[in-house]
Protein backbone atom coordinates (compact mmCIF):
# COMPACT_ATOMS: atom_id res chain seq x y z
CA UNK A 1 0.00 0.00 0.00
CA UNK A 2 1.09 3.26 -0.99
CA UNK A 3 1.74 6.04 1.58
CA UNK A 4 0.35 9.60 0.76
CA UNK A 5 2.39 12.41 0.86
CA UNK A 6 1.45 15.27 2.74
CA UNK A 7 2.27 18.70 1.34
CA UNK A 8 3.16 21.75 3.23
CA UNK A 9 0.82 23.43 6.05
CA UNK A 10 -2.10 26.13 5.14
CA UNK A 11 0.08 28.68 6.73
CA UNK A 12 3.10 27.99 4.54
CA UNK A 13 1.24 28.01 1.26
CA UNK A 14 -0.34 30.87 2.26
CA UNK A 15 2.39 32.60 3.15
CA UNK A 16 4.27 31.79 -0.19
CA UNK A 17 1.08 33.13 -1.94
CA UNK A 18 1.39 36.63 -0.44
CA UNK A 19 5.22 36.40 -1.33
CA UNK A 20 4.45 35.77 -4.71
CA UNK A 21 1.40 38.42 -4.58
CA UNK A 22 4.45 41.16 -3.09
CA UNK A 23 6.52 40.75 -5.54
CA UNK A 24 4.54 40.52 -8.68
CA UNK A 25 2.15 42.93 -7.75
CA UNK A 26 5.63 45.03 -6.97
CA UNK A 27 4.37 46.81 -3.67
CA UNK A 28 5.78 49.40 -2.67
CA UNK A 29 6.66 49.72 0.86
CA UNK A 30 3.66 51.75 2.59
CA UNK A 31 1.11 50.70 -0.33
CA UNK A 32 -2.06 48.51 1.07
CA UNK A 33 -2.89 45.18 -0.18
CA UNK A 34 -6.05 45.40 1.51
CA UNK A 35 -8.07 44.12 4.72
CA UNK A 36 -7.32 40.75 6.07
CA UNK A 37 -11.02 39.45 5.04
CA UNK A 38 -10.70 40.77 1.28
CA UNK A 39 -7.34 38.95 1.27
CA UNK A 40 -8.37 35.39 2.37
CA UNK A 41 -11.20 35.88 -0.27
CA UNK A 42 -8.62 37.19 -3.25
CA UNK A 43 -6.50 34.00 -2.26
CA UNK A 44 -9.54 31.41 -1.55
CA UNK A 45 -7.49 30.58 2.19
CA UNK A 46 -9.02 30.50 5.51
CA UNK A 47 -8.46 33.53 7.89
CA UNK A 48 -6.56 31.39 10.35
CA UNK A 49 -4.19 30.21 7.78
CA UNK A 50 -3.83 33.92 6.69
CA UNK A 51 -3.41 35.27 10.10
CA UNK A 52 -0.26 32.77 10.94
CA UNK A 53 1.05 33.57 7.37
CA UNK A 54 1.08 37.23 8.19
CA UNK A 55 2.65 37.11 11.49
CA UNK A 56 5.47 35.70 9.69
CA UNK A 57 5.31 37.49 7.16
CA UNK A 58 5.46 40.73 9.47
CA UNK A 59 7.89 39.24 11.68
CA UNK A 60 9.82 39.21 8.50
CA UNK A 61 9.49 43.02 7.65
CA UNK A 62 7.47 42.15 4.22
CA UNK A 63 4.10 43.70 5.32
CA UNK A 64 2.82 45.33 8.71
CA UNK A 65 -0.86 45.58 9.79
CA UNK A 66 -2.58 48.65 11.11
CA UNK A 67 -5.99 48.47 13.32
CA UNK A 68 -8.96 50.90 12.83
CA UNK A 69 -10.65 52.56 9.30
CA UNK A 70 -7.77 53.41 7.90
CA UNK A 71 -5.90 49.91 8.30
CA UNK A 72 -4.92 46.76 7.04
CA UNK A 73 -2.07 45.13 5.41
CA UNK A 74 0.32 47.10 4.34
CA UNK A 75 3.48 46.20 2.10
CA UNK A 76 6.62 46.67 4.85
CA UNK A 77 10.07 46.91 4.33
CA UNK A 78 10.78 47.75 8.26
CA UNK A 79 11.59 51.62 7.88
CA UNK A 80 9.33 54.28 9.21
CA UNK A 81 7.33 56.93 6.89
CA UNK A 82 8.17 60.37 8.49
CA UNK A 83 6.24 62.60 6.65
CA UNK A 84 7.17 66.51 5.97
CA UNK A 85 5.25 69.44 5.61
CA UNK A 86 2.90 68.07 8.31
CA UNK A 87 1.72 69.29 11.74
CA UNK A 88 0.91 65.75 12.85
CA UNK A 89 3.06 64.85 15.81
CA UNK A 90 5.39 61.73 15.68
CA UNK A 91 3.57 59.38 17.83
CA UNK A 92 0.64 59.57 16.21
CA UNK A 93 2.53 59.11 12.83
CA UNK A 94 4.42 56.07 14.36
CA UNK A 95 0.84 54.93 16.10
CA UNK A 96 -0.60 55.20 12.16
CA UNK A 97 1.89 52.65 11.21
CA UNK A 98 1.26 49.83 13.49
CA UNK A 99 4.05 50.68 15.86
CA UNK A 100 4.24 51.54 18.94
CA UNK A 101 6.36 55.03 20.44
CA UNK A 102 8.33 55.37 23.36
CA UNK A 103 9.82 58.60 24.19
CA UNK A 104 12.48 59.27 26.73
CA UNK A 105 13.32 63.08 28.02
CA UNK A 106 17.09 63.58 28.22
CA UNK A 107 17.00 66.83 29.10
CA UNK A 108 14.27 69.78 29.57
CA UNK A 109 15.51 73.42 31.10
CA UNK A 110 15.02 76.77 30.75
CA UNK A 111 17.82 78.61 28.71
CA UNK A 112 18.75 81.83 26.10
CA UNK A 113 18.00 80.69 22.78
CA UNK A 114 21.20 80.47 20.54
CA UNK A 115 21.25 82.92 17.46
CA UNK A 116 19.65 80.82 15.02
CA UNK A 117 16.65 79.61 17.56
CA UNK A 118 16.53 83.49 18.43
CA UNK A 119 15.60 84.43 14.67
CA UNK A 120 12.99 81.17 13.93
CA UNK A 121 11.40 82.77 16.92
CA UNK A 122 11.14 85.87 16.39
CA UNK A 123 12.65 86.97 20.21
CA UNK A 124 14.21 89.70 21.93
CA UNK A 125 17.39 88.86 23.35
CA UNK A 126 16.61 88.90 26.82
CA UNK A 127 13.49 86.64 26.34
CA UNK A 128 14.05 82.92 27.42
CA UNK A 129 12.90 79.34 25.65
CA UNK A 130 12.24 76.02 27.19
CA UNK A 131 14.70 74.12 25.73
CA UNK A 132 13.63 69.54 25.34
CA UNK A 133 15.43 67.13 24.02
CA UNK A 134 13.79 63.83 23.54
CA UNK A 135 14.93 59.97 22.23
CA UNK A 136 12.04 58.20 20.51
CA UNK A 137 12.00 54.64 19.34
CA UNK A 138 9.92 53.15 17.34
CA UNK A 139 9.16 48.93 17.70
CA UNK A 140 11.73 47.95 19.38
CA UNK A 141 14.69 49.82 17.53
CA UNK A 142 15.60 54.00 18.60
CA UNK A 143 14.38 55.96 15.56
CA UNK A 144 15.28 59.81 16.43
CA UNK A 145 16.70 62.71 18.59
CA UNK A 146 14.72 65.29 18.67
CA UNK A 147 14.92 68.44 20.18
CA UNK A 148 12.53 71.56 20.23
CA UNK A 149 12.76 74.65 21.63
CA UNK A 150 9.77 76.84 22.38
CA UNK A 151 9.06 80.83 23.77
CA UNK A 152 8.79 80.36 28.03
CA UNK A 153 6.59 83.22 28.39
CA UNK A 154 4.20 81.69 25.91
CA UNK A 155 3.83 78.33 27.38
CA UNK A 156 3.86 78.90 31.42
CA UNK A 157 4.43 75.86 33.29
CA UNK A 158 5.63 73.73 30.17
CA UNK A 159 8.39 71.97 32.21
CA UNK A 160 6.24 70.68 35.09
CA UNK A 161 3.92 69.03 32.21
CA UNK A 162 4.33 65.54 31.00
CA UNK A 163 6.90 65.63 27.66
CA UNK A 164 7.05 61.85 27.12
CA UNK A 165 3.94 62.36 25.00
CA UNK A 166 2.79 64.61 22.02
CA UNK A 167 4.46 68.05 22.61
CA UNK A 168 1.90 69.29 20.04
CA UNK A 169 -0.85 67.93 21.93
CA UNK A 170 -0.24 69.13 24.56
CA UNK A 171 0.45 72.45 23.63
CA UNK A 172 -3.25 72.06 22.13
CA UNK A 173 -4.64 70.64 24.95
CA UNK A 174 -3.34 72.37 27.82
CA UNK A 175 -1.80 76.61 26.01
CA UNK A 176 -5.03 76.31 23.36
CA UNK A 177 -2.50 76.59 20.79
CA UNK A 178 -3.60 76.33 17.50
CA UNK A 179 -1.43 74.77 14.72
CA UNK A 180 -1.39 76.05 11.16
CA UNK A 181 1.67 74.76 9.41
CA UNK A 182 5.32 73.69 9.62
CA UNK A 183 8.32 74.81 7.32
CA UNK A 184 10.83 71.86 7.00
CA UNK A 185 14.43 71.65 5.68
CA UNK A 186 16.22 68.06 5.51
CA UNK A 187 20.06 67.05 4.69
CA UNK A 188 21.77 64.05 5.02
CA UNK A 189 24.31 63.58 7.91
CA UNK A 190 26.71 61.12 9.50
CA UNK A 191 26.50 60.10 13.24
CA UNK A 192 29.06 61.94 15.51
CA UNK A 193 29.97 60.13 18.61
CA UNK A 194 27.17 61.65 20.86
CA UNK A 195 24.71 60.85 18.46
CA UNK A 196 25.43 57.21 17.93
CA UNK A 197 25.65 56.62 21.68
CA UNK A 198 22.02 57.70 22.26
CA UNK A 199 20.76 56.43 19.08
CA UNK A 200 22.69 53.30 19.39
CA UNK A 201 24.33 53.00 15.92
CA UNK A 202 27.87 53.30 14.87
CA UNK A 203 29.72 56.74 14.82
CA UNK A 204 29.63 57.63 10.46
CA UNK A 205 25.61 55.93 10.58
CA UNK A 206 23.69 57.60 8.23
CA UNK A 207 21.20 60.42 9.29
CA UNK A 208 18.53 62.45 7.91
CA UNK A 209 18.81 66.13 9.86
CA UNK A 210 15.22 67.91 9.88
CA UNK A 211 15.15 71.88 10.60
CA UNK A 212 11.54 72.51 11.60
CA UNK A 213 9.99 76.45 12.22
CA UNK A 214 6.31 75.31 13.45
CA UNK A 215 3.82 78.48 13.07
CA UNK A 216 0.17 79.26 14.24
CA UNK A 217 -2.78 80.81 12.98
CA UNK A 218 -1.79 84.39 13.51
CA UNK A 219 1.36 82.91 11.82
CA UNK A 220 3.49 83.46 14.92
CA UNK A 221 6.38 81.22 14.96
CA UNK A 222 6.34 78.97 18.65
CA UNK A 223 8.83 75.83 18.07
CA UNK A 224 12.09 75.69 16.26
CA UNK A 225 12.83 72.16 16.14
CA UNK A 226 16.61 70.15 15.19
CA UNK A 227 15.91 66.65 14.76
CA UNK A 228 17.78 63.51 13.60
CA UNK A 229 16.22 60.29 12.27
CA UNK A 230 18.13 57.23 11.53
CA UNK A 231 18.11 56.83 7.87
CA UNK A 232 18.38 52.87 7.83
CA UNK A 233 14.74 53.36 9.08
CA UNK A 234 13.71 56.17 7.67
CA UNK A 235 11.70 56.89 4.52
CA UNK A 236 10.38 60.76 3.42
CA UNK A 237 7.01 61.19 2.34
CA UNK A 238 5.92 64.51 1.04
CA UNK A 239 2.67 65.67 -0.41
CA UNK A 240 2.58 68.45 -3.25
CA UNK A 241 -0.20 70.61 -3.19
CA UNK A 242 -1.74 73.64 -5.19
CA UNK A 243 -2.61 76.65 -4.43
CA UNK A 244 -6.60 76.28 -3.91
CA UNK A 245 -5.89 73.83 -0.78
CA UNK A 246 -7.23 74.08 2.42
CA UNK A 247 -4.46 72.91 5.57
CA UNK A 248 -5.73 70.27 7.73
CA UNK A 249 -4.58 69.69 11.10
CA UNK A 250 -3.72 66.95 13.05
Amino acid sequence: MSQSVEGPPPAELVYLQLLRLLREGRFRPGERLGSERGLAEQLQVPRSALRRALDRLEAEHHVRRAMGQSGGVFADDGKIQRHLNTVQGIPAMVRHQGLTVQTRVLRAELSQPFAEEQRALRLTEAAPVVRIQRVRRAGDATWSLDTSVLPARRFPGLLTADLTGSLYALLIQEHGLHVDRAEETLEAKTANQEQARVLEVSVGAGLLEIHRVSYDESDAPFEYAHDFFRADRTRIHMQKVGTNWKRSQH
